[in-house]
Protein backbone atom coordinates (compact mmCIF):
# COMPACT_ATOMS: atom_id res chain seq x y z
CA UNK A 1 0.00 0.00 0.00
CA UNK A 2 1.12 3.58 -0.62
CA UNK A 3 2.06 6.23 1.93
CA UNK A 4 0.66 9.75 2.22
CA UNK A 5 2.60 12.74 3.62
CA UNK A 6 0.12 14.54 5.91
CA UNK A 7 0.10 17.97 7.49
CA UNK A 8 0.10 17.38 11.24
CA UNK A 9 -2.88 19.71 11.65
CA UNK A 10 -5.15 17.24 9.77
CA UNK A 11 -3.39 14.03 10.80
CA UNK A 12 -6.29 12.50 12.73
CA UNK A 13 -8.82 13.47 10.06
CA UNK A 14 -6.62 11.94 7.32
CA UNK A 15 -6.32 8.67 9.23
CA UNK A 16 -10.08 8.49 9.44
CA UNK A 17 -10.52 9.05 5.71
CA UNK A 18 -7.70 6.83 4.38
CA UNK A 19 -7.82 2.99 4.27
CA UNK A 20 -6.51 1.29 7.38
CA UNK A 21 -3.48 -0.21 5.63
CA UNK A 22 -2.41 3.09 4.05
CA UNK A 23 0.79 4.59 5.41
CA UNK A 24 0.72 8.05 6.99
CA UNK A 25 3.88 10.16 7.33
CA UNK A 26 3.10 13.26 9.46
CA UNK A 27 5.15 16.44 9.24
CA UNK A 28 4.58 19.85 10.86
CA UNK A 29 5.11 22.80 8.47
CA UNK A 30 5.82 24.99 11.53
CA UNK A 31 9.08 23.07 12.06
CA UNK A 32 10.44 24.46 8.81
CA UNK A 33 11.37 22.77 5.51
CA UNK A 34 12.68 19.19 5.49
CA UNK A 35 16.13 18.46 4.15
CA UNK A 36 17.08 16.93 0.78
CA UNK A 37 17.78 13.62 2.53
CA UNK A 38 14.19 13.24 3.73
CA UNK A 39 13.07 9.71 2.80
CA UNK A 40 9.97 7.61 3.30
CA UNK A 41 10.13 3.81 3.52
CA UNK A 42 7.27 3.10 1.10
CA UNK A 43 6.24 4.75 -2.17
CA UNK A 44 4.42 8.07 -1.63
CA UNK A 45 1.22 8.69 -3.60
CA UNK A 46 0.28 12.26 -2.53
CA UNK A 47 0.46 14.82 0.24
CA UNK A 48 -2.52 15.97 2.34
CA UNK A 49 -2.65 19.58 3.53
CA UNK A 50 -5.03 21.66 5.61
CA UNK A 51 -7.66 23.31 3.42
CA UNK A 52 -6.43 26.73 2.30
CA UNK A 53 -2.88 26.10 3.62
CA UNK A 54 -1.45 23.90 0.84
CA UNK A 55 1.36 26.41 0.35
CA UNK A 56 2.67 25.71 3.87
CA UNK A 57 3.08 21.98 3.13
CA UNK A 58 4.56 22.67 -0.30
CA UNK A 59 7.14 25.00 1.26
CA UNK A 60 8.01 22.36 3.87
CA UNK A 61 8.67 19.77 1.12
CA UNK A 62 10.39 22.16 -1.29
CA UNK A 63 13.92 20.84 -0.74
CA UNK A 64 12.98 17.11 -0.89
CA UNK A 65 12.18 14.78 -3.74
CA UNK A 66 8.47 14.87 -2.76
CA UNK A 67 7.94 18.55 -3.75
CA UNK A 68 6.21 17.56 -7.01
CA UNK A 69 3.60 15.28 -5.40
CA UNK A 70 -0.07 16.17 -5.92
CA UNK A 71 -1.57 17.99 -2.91
CA UNK A 72 -5.05 17.19 -1.60
CA UNK A 73 -6.63 19.78 0.68
CA UNK A 74 -8.65 18.39 3.56
CA UNK A 75 -11.14 20.44 5.56
CA UNK A 76 -11.61 19.00 9.08
CA UNK A 77 -15.16 20.37 9.16
CA UNK A 78 -16.12 18.93 5.72
CA UNK A 79 -13.76 16.02 4.87
CA UNK A 80 -16.01 14.57 2.14
CA UNK A 81 -14.53 16.69 -0.66
CA UNK A 82 -11.00 15.72 0.24
CA UNK A 83 -12.02 12.06 0.63
CA UNK A 84 -13.46 12.11 -2.88
CA UNK A 85 -10.19 13.44 -4.28
CA UNK A 86 -8.21 10.80 -2.39
CA UNK A 87 -10.50 8.07 -3.77
CA UNK A 88 -9.91 9.39 -7.30
CA UNK A 89 -6.14 9.17 -6.78
CA UNK A 90 -6.43 5.62 -5.45
CA UNK A 91 -8.64 4.51 -8.36
CA UNK A 92 -6.21 6.03 -10.86
CA UNK A 93 -3.43 4.07 -9.19
CA UNK A 94 -5.44 0.84 -9.34
CA UNK A 95 -6.12 1.38 -13.03
CA UNK A 96 -2.44 2.04 -13.65
CA UNK A 97 -1.55 -1.14 -11.76
CA UNK A 98 -3.98 -3.17 -13.88
CA UNK A 99 -2.50 -1.69 -17.02
CA UNK A 100 1.02 -2.55 -15.92
CA UNK A 101 -0.04 -6.10 -15.06
CA UNK A 102 -1.64 -6.52 -18.48
CA UNK A 103 1.46 -5.20 -20.21
CA UNK A 104 3.62 -7.57 -18.18
CA UNK A 105 1.40 -10.52 -19.08
CA UNK A 106 1.46 -9.57 -22.75
CA UNK A 107 5.25 -9.34 -22.66
CA UNK A 108 5.45 -12.73 -20.91
CA UNK A 109 3.11 -14.30 -23.49
CA UNK A 110 5.22 -12.89 -26.31
CA UNK A 111 8.40 -14.23 -24.74
CA UNK A 112 6.75 -17.61 -24.23
CA UNK A 113 5.57 -17.69 -27.84
CA UNK A 114 9.03 -16.78 -29.08
CA UNK A 115 10.51 -19.40 -26.76
CA UNK A 116 8.21 -22.10 -28.16
CA UNK A 117 9.18 -21.12 -31.70
CA UNK A 118 12.86 -21.25 -30.84
CA UNK A 119 12.40 -24.59 -29.10
CA UNK A 120 10.58 -25.96 -32.13
CA UNK A 121 13.35 -24.83 -34.46
CA UNK A 122 15.99 -26.33 -32.17
CA UNK A 123 14.09 -29.62 -32.17
CA UNK A 124 13.95 -29.54 -35.97
CA UNK A 125 17.70 -28.91 -36.11
CA UNK A 126 18.22 -31.73 -33.62
CA UNK A 127 16.06 -34.04 -35.75
CA UNK A 128 18.06 -33.08 -38.83
CA UNK A 129 21.36 -33.79 -37.09
CA UNK A 130 19.96 -37.07 -35.80
CA UNK A 131 18.83 -38.09 -39.28
CA UNK A 132 22.25 -37.26 -40.71
CA UNK A 133 24.24 -39.30 -38.22
CA UNK A 134 21.82 -41.99 -37.02
CA UNK A 135 19.68 -44.78 -38.52
CA UNK A 136 17.13 -43.65 -41.04
CA UNK A 137 14.42 -45.79 -39.44
CA UNK A 138 13.87 -47.84 -36.31
CA UNK A 139 11.32 -50.32 -35.06
CA UNK A 140 10.04 -48.51 -31.99
CA UNK A 141 7.61 -51.24 -30.84
CA UNK A 142 7.31 -54.97 -31.48
CA UNK A 143 4.41 -56.58 -29.62
CA UNK A 144 4.15 -60.14 -30.90
CA UNK A 145 0.78 -61.94 -31.01
CA UNK A 146 0.12 -64.48 -28.28
CA UNK A 147 -3.04 -66.11 -29.60
CA UNK A 148 -5.76 -64.02 -27.89
CA UNK A 149 -8.14 -62.06 -30.11
CA UNK A 150 -10.37 -58.99 -29.85
CA UNK A 151 -13.53 -58.90 -31.97
CA UNK A 152 -14.98 -55.59 -33.16
CA UNK A 153 -18.54 -55.34 -34.43
CA UNK A 154 -19.78 -52.67 -36.81
CA UNK A 155 -19.48 -49.20 -35.28
CA UNK A 156 -17.13 -50.26 -32.49
CA UNK A 157 -13.68 -48.75 -32.00
CA UNK A 158 -10.65 -49.60 -29.89
CA UNK A 159 -7.84 -47.37 -28.67
CA UNK A 160 -4.28 -48.34 -27.82
CA UNK A 161 -1.87 -46.00 -26.04
CA UNK A 162 1.66 -46.26 -27.46
CA UNK A 163 4.56 -45.71 -25.02
CA UNK A 164 6.61 -43.81 -27.61
CA UNK A 165 6.81 -40.26 -28.90
CA UNK A 166 4.62 -39.37 -31.85
CA UNK A 167 7.51 -37.56 -33.55
CA UNK A 168 8.90 -39.57 -36.45
CA UNK A 169 6.11 -42.17 -36.37
CA UNK A 170 5.54 -43.34 -39.93
CA UNK A 171 3.80 -46.75 -39.93
CA UNK A 172 1.91 -49.24 -37.76
CA UNK A 173 1.84 -53.01 -38.41
CA UNK A 174 -1.21 -54.97 -37.16
CA UNK A 175 -1.73 -58.73 -36.94
CA UNK A 176 -5.03 -60.29 -38.04
CA UNK A 177 -5.89 -63.94 -37.32
CA UNK A 178 -8.09 -64.13 -40.44
CA UNK A 179 -7.82 -62.82 -43.98
CA UNK A 180 -9.09 -59.23 -44.04
CA UNK A 181 -8.88 -58.35 -47.72
CA UNK A 182 -10.73 -56.63 -49.27
CA UNK A 183 -12.85 -55.99 -46.14
CA UNK A 184 -9.97 -54.00 -44.60
CA UNK A 185 -11.39 -50.92 -46.34
CA UNK A 186 -13.96 -50.83 -43.54
CA UNK A 187 -11.29 -50.38 -40.84
CA UNK A 188 -10.52 -46.71 -40.15
CA UNK A 189 -7.12 -46.30 -38.48
CA UNK A 190 -5.59 -43.11 -37.14
CA UNK A 191 -2.86 -41.92 -34.78
CA UNK A 192 -3.91 -39.27 -32.27
CA UNK A 193 -1.21 -37.20 -30.56
CA UNK A 194 -1.23 -35.44 -27.20
CA UNK A 195 -2.20 -32.14 -28.83
CA UNK A 196 -5.46 -33.61 -30.15
CA UNK A 197 -4.34 -33.89 -33.79
CA UNK A 198 -5.41 -36.98 -35.78
CA UNK A 199 -3.24 -38.52 -38.50
CA UNK A 200 -5.08 -41.07 -40.71
CA UNK A 201 -3.40 -44.36 -41.61
CA UNK A 202 -3.86 -46.22 -44.88
CA UNK A 203 -3.18 -49.93 -45.61
CA UNK A 204 -0.08 -50.41 -47.74
CA UNK A 205 0.22 -53.00 -50.52
CA UNK A 206 -2.82 -55.30 -50.18
CA UNK A 207 -0.73 -58.43 -50.78
CA UNK A 208 1.79 -57.62 -48.05
CA UNK A 209 1.44 -59.89 -45.04
CA UNK A 210 -1.63 -61.80 -46.20
CA UNK A 211 0.16 -65.08 -45.63
CA UNK A 212 1.49 -64.26 -42.18
CA UNK A 213 -1.40 -62.11 -40.93
CA UNK A 214 0.60 -58.89 -40.70
CA UNK A 215 -0.72 -55.82 -42.50
CA UNK A 216 0.93 -52.40 -42.59
CA UNK A 217 -0.85 -49.06 -42.15
CA UNK A 218 1.21 -46.06 -43.18
CA UNK A 219 1.04 -42.31 -42.62
CA UNK A 220 1.31 -39.90 -45.52
CA UNK A 221 4.51 -38.57 -43.94
CA UNK A 222 6.28 -38.97 -40.59
CA UNK A 223 4.84 -36.86 -37.77
CA UNK A 224 6.96 -33.79 -36.99
CA UNK A 225 7.19 -31.29 -34.14
CA UNK A 226 7.98 -31.47 -30.45
CA UNK A 227 7.86 -34.82 -28.67
CA UNK A 228 4.39 -35.75 -27.39
CA UNK A 229 2.32 -38.78 -26.49
CA UNK A 230 0.35 -40.71 -29.09
CA UNK A 231 -2.48 -43.20 -29.31
CA UNK A 232 -3.71 -45.59 -32.01
CA UNK A 233 -7.45 -45.65 -32.71
CA UNK A 234 -9.17 -48.30 -34.86
CA UNK A 235 -12.83 -48.07 -35.87
CA UNK A 236 -14.66 -50.87 -37.70
CA UNK A 237 -17.34 -49.56 -40.06
CA UNK A 238 -17.78 -52.65 -42.21
CA UNK A 239 -20.45 -55.31 -42.00
CA UNK A 240 -20.19 -58.25 -39.64
CA UNK A 241 -17.14 -58.25 -37.39
CA UNK A 242 -13.36 -58.20 -37.57
CA UNK A 243 -10.82 -59.89 -35.26
CA UNK A 244 -7.61 -58.22 -34.09
CA UNK A 245 -4.67 -60.09 -32.61
CA UNK A 246 -3.67 -59.34 -29.03
CA UNK A 247 -0.24 -59.40 -27.41
CA UNK A 248 0.84 -59.73 -23.79
CA UNK A 249 -1.31 -58.66 -20.81
CA UNK A 250 -0.13 -55.55 -18.97
CA UNK A 251 -0.70 -54.43 -15.39
CA UNK A 252 -1.18 -50.73 -16.21
CA UNK A 253 -4.74 -50.25 -17.54
CA UNK A 254 -3.64 -47.12 -19.45
CA UNK A 255 -1.76 -49.29 -21.94
CA UNK A 256 -4.41 -51.96 -22.47
CA UNK A 257 -6.54 -52.10 -25.60
CA UNK A 258 -9.61 -50.07 -24.60
CA UNK A 259 -12.99 -50.22 -26.30
CA UNK A 260 -14.97 -47.04 -26.91
CA UNK A 261 -17.76 -48.45 -24.73
CA UNK A 262 -15.34 -48.83 -21.83
CA UNK A 263 -13.48 -51.84 -20.56
CA UNK A 264 -11.69 -54.32 -22.80
CA UNK A 265 -9.10 -57.07 -22.53
CA UNK A 266 -6.06 -57.03 -20.26
CA UNK A 267 -3.76 -57.33 -23.28
CA UNK A 268 -2.34 -54.83 -25.72
CA UNK A 269 -2.91 -55.04 -29.45
CA UNK A 270 -0.38 -57.11 -31.36
CA UNK A 271 1.44 -54.50 -33.40
CA UNK A 272 4.71 -53.07 -34.58
CA UNK A 273 5.50 -49.34 -34.76
CA UNK A 274 8.05 -47.74 -37.04
CA UNK A 275 9.72 -44.34 -36.73
CA UNK A 276 11.70 -42.90 -39.64
CA UNK A 277 12.74 -39.79 -41.48
CA UNK A 278 10.81 -38.73 -44.57
CA UNK A 279 11.29 -40.61 -47.81
CA UNK A 280 12.80 -43.75 -46.26
CA UNK A 281 11.61 -47.16 -47.44
CA UNK A 282 10.75 -49.37 -44.49
CA UNK A 283 11.41 -53.12 -44.37
CA UNK A 284 8.44 -55.35 -45.14
CA UNK A 285 6.13 -55.99 -42.21
CA UNK A 286 6.55 -59.74 -42.80
CA UNK A 287 8.55 -61.96 -45.17
CA UNK A 288 6.74 -62.75 -48.40
CA UNK A 289 7.18 -66.50 -48.72
CA UNK A 290 5.14 -67.27 -51.80
CA UNK A 291 7.01 -65.04 -54.27
CA UNK A 292 4.09 -62.77 -55.11
CA UNK A 293 1.33 -65.38 -54.92
CA UNK A 294 -0.05 -64.02 -51.63
CA UNK A 295 -2.97 -62.44 -53.50
CA UNK A 296 -4.44 -65.92 -54.00
CA UNK A 297 -4.84 -66.41 -50.24
CA UNK A 298 -8.60 -66.54 -49.70
CA UNK A 299 -8.98 -67.97 -46.20
CA UNK A 300 -7.09 -68.16 -42.92
CA UNK A 301 -7.92 -69.81 -39.61
CA UNK A 302 -6.28 -69.56 -36.21
CA UNK A 303 -6.25 -72.90 -34.42
CA UNK A 304 -5.33 -73.67 -30.82
CA UNK A 305 -3.18 -76.73 -30.02
CA UNK A 306 -6.11 -78.24 -28.10
CA UNK A 307 -8.01 -78.55 -31.40
CA UNK A 308 -5.22 -80.57 -33.06
CA UNK A 309 -4.10 -84.21 -32.66
CA UNK A 310 -1.72 -85.08 -29.86
CA UNK A 311 1.97 -84.66 -30.77
CA UNK A 312 4.36 -87.56 -31.22
CA UNK A 313 8.15 -87.35 -30.92
CA UNK A 314 9.27 -88.06 -34.47
CA UNK A 315 13.02 -87.38 -34.51
CA UNK A 316 15.80 -86.94 -31.97
CA UNK A 317 19.61 -86.96 -32.19
CA UNK A 318 20.87 -90.57 -32.25
CA UNK A 319 23.49 -89.93 -29.57
CA UNK A 320 21.30 -87.80 -27.29
CA UNK A 321 21.78 -88.73 -23.62
CA UNK A 322 19.83 -85.82 -22.12
CA UNK A 323 16.10 -85.25 -21.89
CA UNK A 324 14.16 -85.05 -25.17
CA UNK A 325 10.35 -85.08 -25.30
CA UNK A 326 7.18 -83.86 -26.98
CA UNK A 327 3.87 -83.42 -25.20
CA UNK A 328 0.61 -81.49 -25.12
CA UNK A 329 0.21 -79.32 -22.03
CA UNK A 330 -3.51 -79.02 -21.42
CA UNK A 331 -3.39 -76.31 -18.76
CA UNK A 332 -1.17 -74.16 -20.97
CA UNK A 333 -2.96 -75.17 -24.19
CA UNK A 334 0.46 -75.51 -25.79
CA UNK A 335 2.63 -78.16 -27.43
CA UNK A 336 6.04 -78.72 -25.83
CA UNK A 337 9.03 -79.83 -27.90
CA UNK A 338 12.09 -80.24 -25.64
CA UNK A 339 15.34 -80.42 -27.70
CA UNK A 340 18.65 -82.04 -26.92
CA UNK A 341 22.04 -80.43 -26.54
CA UNK A 342 23.21 -82.82 -29.25
CA UNK A 343 20.83 -81.52 -31.89
CA UNK A 344 17.24 -80.64 -32.83
CA UNK A 345 14.13 -82.56 -31.86
CA UNK A 346 11.03 -82.84 -34.03
CA UNK A 347 7.42 -83.63 -33.13
CA UNK A 348 4.67 -84.50 -35.58
CA UNK A 349 0.92 -83.85 -35.62
CA UNK A 350 -0.70 -86.39 -37.92
CA UNK A 351 -3.71 -86.55 -40.15
CA UNK A 352 -5.00 -82.94 -40.25
CA UNK A 353 -7.31 -81.75 -43.01
CA UNK A 354 -5.44 -78.84 -44.61
CA UNK A 355 -6.57 -78.96 -48.24
CA UNK A 356 -5.37 -75.94 -50.18
CA UNK A 357 -2.85 -74.92 -47.53
CA UNK A 358 -0.46 -72.23 -48.76
CA UNK A 359 1.19 -71.11 -45.54
CA UNK A 360 1.40 -72.08 -41.88
CA UNK A 361 2.45 -69.71 -39.12
CA UNK A 362 3.19 -70.93 -35.57
CA UNK A 363 3.18 -68.68 -32.50
CA UNK A 364 6.13 -69.83 -30.40
CA UNK A 365 7.67 -68.93 -27.06
CA UNK A 366 10.41 -70.07 -24.70
CA UNK A 367 8.37 -71.07 -21.68
CA UNK A 368 10.88 -70.87 -18.81
CA UNK A 369 12.83 -67.88 -17.57
CA UNK A 370 15.92 -70.05 -16.88
CA UNK A 371 15.89 -71.70 -20.29
CA UNK A 372 18.64 -71.18 -22.88
CA UNK A 373 17.82 -69.38 -26.11
CA UNK A 374 16.05 -71.69 -28.57
CA UNK A 375 15.51 -72.03 -32.31
CA UNK A 376 12.09 -72.90 -33.75
CA UNK A 377 10.84 -74.23 -37.07
CA UNK A 378 7.52 -75.47 -38.39
CA UNK A 379 6.89 -77.66 -41.41
CA UNK A 380 4.10 -79.38 -43.31
CA UNK A 381 3.97 -82.44 -45.55
CA UNK A 382 1.25 -84.59 -47.15
CA UNK A 383 0.04 -87.19 -44.69
CA UNK A 384 2.40 -90.16 -44.45
CA UNK A 385 5.14 -88.78 -46.73
CA UNK A 386 7.63 -88.12 -43.92
CA UNK A 387 7.08 -91.65 -42.57
CA UNK A 388 8.04 -93.03 -45.96
CA UNK A 389 11.26 -91.13 -46.64
CA UNK A 390 12.31 -89.85 -43.19
CA UNK A 391 13.60 -86.54 -44.58
CA UNK A 392 11.68 -84.36 -42.15
CA UNK A 393 14.09 -81.42 -42.33
CA UNK A 394 13.31 -81.03 -46.04
CA UNK A 395 9.73 -80.05 -45.20
CA UNK A 396 10.60 -77.40 -42.61
CA UNK A 397 10.40 -73.68 -43.20
CA UNK A 398 13.24 -71.32 -42.24
CA UNK A 399 14.47 -71.53 -38.66
CA UNK A 400 13.62 -68.68 -36.33
CA UNK A 401 16.83 -68.44 -34.33
CA UNK A 402 17.90 -67.18 -30.93
CA UNK A 403 14.56 -66.65 -29.17
CA UNK A 404 15.43 -65.64 -25.57
CA UNK A 405 13.72 -66.89 -22.38
CA UNK A 406 10.08 -65.73 -22.22
CA UNK A 407 10.45 -64.31 -25.72
CA UNK A 408 7.72 -64.60 -28.34
CA UNK A 409 7.96 -64.97 -32.10
CA UNK A 410 6.55 -66.62 -35.21
CA UNK A 411 7.84 -69.53 -37.29
CA UNK A 412 6.67 -69.83 -40.91
CA UNK A 413 6.50 -72.43 -43.65
CA UNK A 414 5.03 -72.89 -47.09
CA UNK A 415 4.42 -76.46 -48.29
CA UNK A 416 7.09 -78.01 -50.44
CA UNK A 417 4.47 -80.31 -52.01
CA UNK A 418 0.89 -79.20 -52.66
CA UNK A 419 -1.51 -80.12 -49.87
CA UNK A 420 -4.70 -81.49 -51.42
CA UNK A 421 -6.12 -83.32 -48.40
CA UNK A 422 -4.71 -84.64 -45.14
CA UNK A 423 -1.36 -83.35 -43.95
CA UNK A 424 1.16 -83.76 -41.12
CA UNK A 425 2.53 -80.78 -39.19
CA UNK A 426 6.18 -80.88 -38.08
CA UNK A 427 7.35 -78.93 -35.02
CA UNK A 428 11.09 -78.63 -34.44
CA UNK A 429 13.23 -76.94 -31.79
CA UNK A 430 16.95 -76.78 -31.06
CA UNK A 431 19.36 -74.98 -28.75
CA UNK A 432 20.81 -71.72 -30.05
CA UNK A 433 24.05 -72.19 -28.06
CA UNK A 434 26.09 -75.13 -26.82
CA UNK A 435 24.69 -75.17 -23.29
CA UNK A 436 22.82 -77.74 -21.17
CA UNK A 437 19.23 -78.22 -22.21
CA UNK A 438 17.71 -77.70 -18.75
CA UNK A 439 14.26 -76.07 -18.92
CA UNK A 440 14.37 -75.94 -22.73
CA UNK A 441 10.63 -75.54 -22.99
CA UNK A 442 9.97 -74.80 -26.62
CA UNK A 443 6.22 -74.11 -26.71
CA UNK A 444 3.95 -73.84 -29.76
CA UNK A 445 0.96 -71.75 -28.68
CA UNK A 446 -1.16 -71.55 -31.81
CA UNK A 447 -1.24 -71.95 -35.58
CA UNK A 448 -2.51 -69.77 -38.39
CA UNK A 449 -3.33 -71.77 -41.52
CA UNK A 450 -3.69 -69.74 -44.73
CA UNK A 451 -5.39 -71.42 -47.68
CA UNK A 452 -5.66 -70.59 -51.36
CA UNK A 453 -8.81 -71.00 -53.40
CA UNK A 454 -9.02 -74.55 -54.67
CA UNK A 455 -8.58 -73.47 -58.31
CA UNK A 456 -5.40 -71.60 -57.29
CA UNK A 457 -3.83 -74.57 -55.55
CA UNK A 458 -1.10 -75.36 -58.02
CA UNK A 459 2.01 -77.39 -57.50
CA UNK A 460 5.28 -75.54 -57.78
CA UNK A 461 7.43 -77.74 -55.54
CA UNK A 462 11.16 -77.99 -55.51
CA UNK A 463 12.61 -81.19 -56.89
CA UNK A 464 12.25 -83.81 -54.22
CA UNK A 465 15.66 -85.35 -54.85
CA UNK A 466 17.33 -81.96 -54.45
CA UNK A 467 15.50 -81.50 -51.18
CA UNK A 468 16.65 -84.86 -49.92
CA UNK A 469 20.23 -83.99 -50.81
CA UNK A 470 19.92 -80.76 -48.86
CA UNK A 471 18.42 -82.58 -45.86
CA UNK A 472 21.22 -85.11 -46.01
CA UNK A 473 23.84 -82.35 -45.99
CA UNK A 474 22.26 -80.77 -42.88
Amino acid sequence: MFTFIVDGRVGEVARGVLPGNAGVEVIDPADGPVGPDYLVDRPVLASIALAGRAGDLHAALGASTHAQLPVVELDPEHPQAGGTELMRLLMDQVAASHRHIGEARAAAAQLRSEGIGIKTRLREIEALLYSLGSPQFSRALSWQPMGAMLKLTSGQSVGQALPISAVGLSAIDLWFPQVVMPEIAGLAAAVEDGAGNAYPLQPVSPDMGLETGWLRFSLAEPIVGIGRDCRLKLTWTGSGSISLGLSQPVADPRFRATLDTGGGPEETLALGAWQSVGGVRLPACAPVFSNGRAGSVREADFVRPSALPAPELFARPPMAADHVSAAFWGKEDAILVHPSRSGPACAILRDIDLAGLSHVCALVTVGHERAPSLNFAVGVAPHGMVDEDGFWQYHLGPWMTGLPPNGWGQAHCIPVEPITGKADILLATSLATDTPNDFSWGLFRGFRFARQAQEDTVAAPRHKAAGKQRAART
